[in-house]
């Protein structure tokens, strides 16, 4: 039985770790040929803004990037997803990763922090004043300012408002249509508002990886991804001990 426990409670913990305040892994970077195509957040990805791709982090999380090797970080906003089966924790934009020496190395490892919060893109059209600018103009090294530069950990940007009164659109949590593997569905609603609001309340009790699977006109909220239905059934074990809720396990396939 003891053992059985600290299996349950390891499989856990590992899997709520995508979601801890530290990571160490590896970065990479955004390819040129990707700029200006929608993220998985529907957001407009721009190699000159400052922005990343992660594994879980819900869209506005504003995470500080460090590379072991030269200390050089860089403070980015999350609007994408990174591929739940990547060997890589983080892909950084090309302003972004230039700022740490990325570009050049390709690949390096990082510390990823959680520092902040911000519900809106300032590098939105209306805002962005390269957002005109043809790729072949842009300037890596400074054209873009920084709105996270001088961010402090739980530190939100001004004029933001605090993370708990923001309120996302449901596009923000929509399940990207690339996921695959199998997932814990918690709920499902014919409203995507019912869903929202089931979401909001699981982020609010720690459980920041659920997400909107819109699937035969329903809102179905889910907990996801994981690679197969074993570890997925392990882990919904695990989630009715500490959070008292049932549900069942789906296939993405």
């Amino acid at each position: 039985m003891r053992k059985a426990t600290i299996i349950l409670a390891s499989l856990f913990f590992s899997f709520f770790g995508l979601n801890a305040q530290v990571q160490t892994g590896t970065a990479v970077h955004y390819a040129d040929a990707l700029n200006g195509q929608r993220t998985a957040f529907g957001e407009v990805y721009l190699m000159d803004g400052y922005s990343a791709a992660h594994k879980s982090y819900p869209l506005g999380t504003i995470i500080r990037v460090t590379r072991l090797d030269n200390n050089r970080s860089v403070n980015v906003r999350v609007n994408d997803r990174i591929a739940a089966n990547s060997r890589d924790i983080v892909s950084l934009s090309k302003a972004a990763a230039q700022q740490i020496g990325l570009v050049e190395a390709g690949r390096s490892k990082v510390r990823v922090e959680k520092i902040g919060y911000a519900p809106a893109n300032p590098y939105a059209a209306q805002d962005n004043p390269y957002a005109s600018a043809p790729p072949s103009s842009y300037d890596y090294y400074g054209g873009a300012p920084n709105p996270y530069e001088n961010m402090s950990p739980n530190v939100t940007p001004k004029g933001y408002g605090a993370p708990e009164a923001a309120r996302l659109p449901a596009a923000s949590y929509i399940l990207p249509p690339t996921t695959f593997g199998y997932g814990i569905q918690l709920a499902s609603f014919k409203k995507v508002e019912g869903a929202v609001e089931q979401i909001e309340k699981l982020n609010e009790a720690g459980v920041e990886n659920a997400y909107i699977w819109q699937k035969d006109g329903n809102n179905r909220v889910v907990v996801a991804s994981f690679p197969d239905k074993v570890s997925a059934t392990r882990y919904l074990d695990a989630f009715k001990r500490r959070y008292k809720q049932n549900g069942i396990v789906v296939s993405f396939d």
